[in-house]
């Protein structure tokens, strides 16, 4: 697939998945009040983990593993994939529940632990498969139109007066049904549990080193919601909770395209890799330039028009920025340069160096700055990420060099 053809449908899509939640947010935010809002948003922050812990490592290096293997071994490479993450998936919806309803607002507890396991099973997404194969369609079949009709439903249901709980509920069975109907278009569901659990097993221990990068880059990105809730008021909360819905649009745009771009910088036996590796960095630059000029300019208008009273300031707008700036370029550095030069380690090193900066800097200044100090944290740690990677990328270049 060329380069223009990746962009255009491994982008444009997961984007489009990003919007989905556009279609209730809204009305959730001026419908439901407080309460609610920041019970889904803690549901989302503590799902979104452990979603990542179920992945293993799959969004960062499963599309170049299925991009190298050949067509034969591709469909048992699924069914080993897909078995590794079902074990994981299992606790983790059950400790990701538990978690967000002791977070959230005492009433609505419920919807927060429905929320944070239908985030999780989000983890056993086919989408590693998919954008290695190059076939964006079944994303769009099993995946995203689920997702919206689901979202749409929930929407009305609360714009109706019904309770925000059908939102949540929703959204799991679209999630875990069109997970499992592309599962059984790949191998027989029964193929696929029946197999060898201890070869699944061994390839998650395999990937461990980019399970854990995703999973500790997760502390301070898709946790953060959930630390700012416990380190300042609801009020505060809600602010900061505003800015985090289009920071997650703008991180799962930036990781469409990283995705998108993964396969090509490593296709034809890695004969244009150089070259390539360039022109994924100048367009992460781009798109990262891009996210933080909306943030700066537009966060606090667009934020008041669809949340109301829930909008987020100016400066915390713009620590959002800076961080989406920062996650553009890591995201190219780590994918399209360490991950094909064997350098995982690099990854994981940066991504523990910014949990140990971002984790207490999110959780202390937002209890003294409240949505700004949450930010701040969450943007040193992207920083610190950025420039441990630098320097690995360029150490990386010397040896190769030489």
């Amino acid at each position: 697939m060329s380069l223009a053809r990746r962009l255009a449908s491994f982008s444009t899509i997961p984007a489009a998945s990003a919007l989905i939640p556009f279609l209730v947010l809204p009305v959730l935010a001026h419908a439901a009040g407080t309460g609610p809002w920041v019970a889904v948003a803690v549901g989302q922050s503590i799902g979104g983990f452990f979603a990542l812990v179920v992945s293993l490592g799959l969004n960062v290096v499963g599309p170049t593993l299925v991009s190298l293997a050949s067509v034969i071994e591709r469909p048992e490479l699924f069914a080993t994939g897909t078995r590794a993450r079902i074990a994981v998936a299992l606790p983790a919806a059950l400790i990701a529940g538990v978690i967000a309803a002791l977070l959230a607002p005492g009433d609505d507890a419920s919807t927060a632990a429905i929320m944070a396991v239908a985030i999780t099973c989000g983890g056993l997404s086919s989408a590693w498969y998919l954008i290695g194969l190059g076939r964006p369609l079944p994303l769009i079949v099993f995946e995203l139109l689920p997702r919206a009709v689901a979202t749409l439903i929930g929407g009305a249901i609360i714009l109706l007066g019904g309770p925000v709980i059908w939102y949540p509920t929703l959204l799991l069975l679209a999630i875990a049904g069109g997970v499992a109907a592309y599962a059984a278009t790949v191998m027989k569901p029964a193929a696929i549990l029946r197999g060898s659990w201890r070869e699944s097993f061994a390839f998650a221990r395999l990937h461990l080193a980019a399970a854990a990068t995703e999973t500790v880059s997760g502390a301070y990105t898709t946790l953060a919601v959930a630390l700012v809730t416990a380190g300042t008021t609801a009020v505060q909360a809600a602010g900061y909770v505003s800015g985090d819905k289009l920071f997650r649009m703008g991180q799962t745009v930036v990781g469409a395209q990283g995705n998108a771009l993964q396969g090509w910088v490593v296709e034809d036996a890695r004969a244009h890799f150089g070259a390539r590796a360039r022109k994924a960095l100048l367009l992460h630059a781009a798109l990262g330039m891009l996210g933080f000029a909306a943030f700066a300019l537009l966060g606090p208008w667009l934020t008041t028009v669809l949340f109301g009273d829930q909008a987020v300031d100016r400066a915390t707008a713009i620590l959002f920025g800076v961080a989406i700036l920062c996650i553009s370029l890591t995201t190219s550095l780590g994918r399209h340069v360490l991950v094909p030069l064997g350098r995982t380690r690099a990854i994981f090193v940066s991504v523990v160096a910014g949990a140990i900066v971002g984790v207490p800097l999110t959780l202390v200044l937002s209890s003294l700055w409240g949505s700004v100090g949450g930010a701040t944290g969450l943007a040193s740690a992207e920083i610190v990420v950025l420039l441990v990677q630098v320097a690995y990328a360029l150490t990386a270049r010397k040896a190769v060099a030489r």
